[in-house]
């Protein structure tokens, strides 16, 4: 099956990207975090057995995201686009062996602007809409527009947790970088730009790759 990746340092906006991609293009979008955090919330064993993982902002292991992913996928839908997988050079490896990978896209962040923006994000508990106090404020302060809920901060973006999260990133994940580099599909976007002009560039890319 084919498949897009999002890579990129935490509050990078894969998440936002790789949706809009997926959208564009019909293609299933994974977000690895997010299921993770489904099962958490259902208490799966999964769920169970990766709850303090996720809090202490760890990363989970290999196994079990490959255990995720092959529950998570849709064969009926035209190809994938992947946001928060893979994490560690064992799981690109992963990727590559079991799927087309077409393209992937590191969002290129400076670390200073990354930990503003994760610290800046606030989630409804109840229908899990995103929020941003600076550039995606819900119309009433701290109060989900969707359902009235009130918003809360993630406990993987509490500032202890961030700088763990970020350490992590640099350790393990820009190892990912090089290593798609040298399969020859890797597209650095700069990801300080605003959303809208990110998302051209992306879709002129997977569109030349789609139609070649």
């Amino acid at each position: 099956m084919q498949c897009f990746v999002f890579l990129g340092i935490q509050g990078s906006g894969k998440g936002t990207q790789a949706e809009l991609l997926s959208e564009s293009i019909n293609f299933q979008h994974i977000n690895i975090g997010d299921l993770l955090r489904e099962q958490v919330t259902k208490r799966t064993e999964l769920g169970i057995k990766v709850q303090d993982i996720i809090e202490r902002g760890d990363l989970v292991p290999d196994e079990l995201v490959f255990e995720i992913v092959e529950k998570s996928l849709e064969p009926e839908r035209k190809g994938i686009v992947f946001d928060g997988f893979p994490r560690t050079l064992v799981q690109a490896k992963y990727l590559v062996e079991h799927f087309e990978v077409l393209q992937v896209f590191f969002l290129e962040l400076a670390e200073n602007e990354a930990i503003a923006r994760l610290s800046s994000r606030r989630i409804c508990p109840a229908c899990g809409t995103n929020y941003n106090i600076h550039s995606n404020k819900p119309q009433k302060d701290n109060i989900c527009d969707v359902c009235g809920t009130e918003l809360i901060i993630r406990k993987d973006d509490q500032p202890e947790v961030i700088s763990r999260r970020v350490k992590e990133f640099y350790d393990q994940t820009l190892a990912l970088k090089e290593f798609f580099a040298k399969q020859g599909i890797l597209s650095v976007i700069d990801a300080s730009e605003k959303i809208d002009e990110i998302a051209a560039k992306i879709a002129a890319i997977a569109e030349r790759l789609l139609n070649r």
